[in-house]
């Protein structure tokens, strides 16, 4: 039996990129350049990919099961690697939540 926890994604559903963010793949990875703090940062893999769905879908729901479908990973996995980096983004100041 599923229940209905299994099946909501641990993204907000108001999760977005900062507006003061710029990104740009080089190879497999995604460059942020924050433009409020100067800072870069690093995404590689399974992030940069998360990044770029998140950046272009209007829906948080839709990255989730997208990143499900592209990547061998169970829900469970994909949940826990997503809240690790949607707090690590948010703290930097790089998305924004209306949670």
């Amino acid at each position: 039996m599923s229940t209905k926890s299994e099946h909501t994604p641990p993204i907000p559903l108001s999760v977005r990129p900062n507006p003061n963010v710029i990104f740009r793949r080089v190879g497999d990875e995604i460059v942020l350049f924050h433009l409020e703090t100067d800072r870069f940062y690093e995404l590689n893999g399974t992030a940069a990919r998360f990044w770029e769905l998140l950046s272009a879908e209007d829906n948080a729901t839709e990255v989730y099961e997208r990143m499900l479908k592209e990547f061998a990973v169970d829900r469970s996995q994909l949940t826990r690697e997503a809240r690790v980096l949607l707090t690590s983004l948010r703290q930097e100041g790089l998305i924004s939540t209306d949670e």
